[in-house]
């Protein structure tokens, strides 16, 4: 069965943790990586879209995107070159560093080059074991002194209104049980797919884009076309266009054939 587009297909998105990194390996399957090269061989651009910092992708092969739009559309770059760069404000950090030293929850303050992490805690350490992270322990005093992107807040989430309560210009986002994304709140993915798309001079029905969080959402619309990951929730699969098999079972790659990129 083959899978219709909009417009034919000039760029492709994707999602890092359950999309092109399997939880069980932790690494991009073969097939994935053959429907990336094949893409670029084809002139698709690709763009890797994701949570995780530029600290933090050491697990993905950067050499197959054409840019890196990470902390969840916050801070996009290609090559040296950074396109967006949009810290959480200062007086947000002041509450949030405040809640994080009162012992109300652990979080992971991410800047352009450095990730550090406020302590572990059960959710923490769960997290980290599911992404297959090193994180270090730093003074999360710094963070008010420096440009912090994204935050990884480590609360259930029937709990998150301890930081949108006291906050002024959050939102967050969420793919984990054990924490969610919190970013300014104009933020998300589709800031930096849109920033993309203009930077290169594409459509959005040109595009198509691969997720399987909540966190993809905004991702997802900023498209004309959406594929969620066979391992996706069923409320993540009801805002996709398409349902591809699971990471693990060649997902991307199958996808791509469907829509007749491969």
């Amino acid at each position: 069965m083959t899978w219709d587009t909009p417009k034919p297909i000039r760029a492709a998105f994707f999602d890092a943790d359950g999309t092109l990194l399997s939880f069980a390996t932790h690494e991009v399957p073969e097939s994935a990586r053959r429907a990336l090269e094949e893409l670029r061989r084809r002139g698709v651009r690709c763009f890797l879209c994701t949570g995780r910092s530029p600290s933090l992708l050491d697990d993905v092969p950067l050499e197959l995107f054409d840019a890196c739009l990470t902390m969840s559309g916050q801070y996009c770059y290609a090559g040296d070159e950074v396109f967006v760069c949009k810290p959480i404000d200062r007086s947000d950090m002041e509450v949030v560093v405040s809640q994080v030293k009162q012992g109300l929850y652990q979080c992971l303050f991410m800047e352009p080059h450095r990730s550090y992490l406020s302590g572990y805690d059960e959710l923490v350490r769960r997290a980290v074991a599911d992404a297959n992270l090193d994180l270090t322990v730093e003074d999360v005093d710094q963070a008010l002194t420096s440009d912090v992107i994204q935050l990884n807040v480590f609360l259930p989430k029937d709990q998150e209104d301890v930081v949108l309560s006291k906050t002024k210009n959050l939102r967050l986002t969420r793919w984990s049980p054990n924490f969610a994304d919190a970013m300014p709140a104009d933020g998300g993915k589709a800031k930096g797919v849109r920033a993309a798309l203009e930077r290169y001079g594409l459509a959005p029905d040109e595009a198509v884009a691969f997720g399987d969080g909540g966190n993809d959402a905004d991702m997802f619309a900023a498209v004309g076309t959406s594929v969620a990951m066979g391992n996706a929730s069923a409320d993540v699969k009801s805002l996709t266009t398409y349902v591809t098999d699971d990471v693990d079972h060649d997902g991307i790659w199958n996808a791509c054939a469907r829509l007749g990129l491969v």
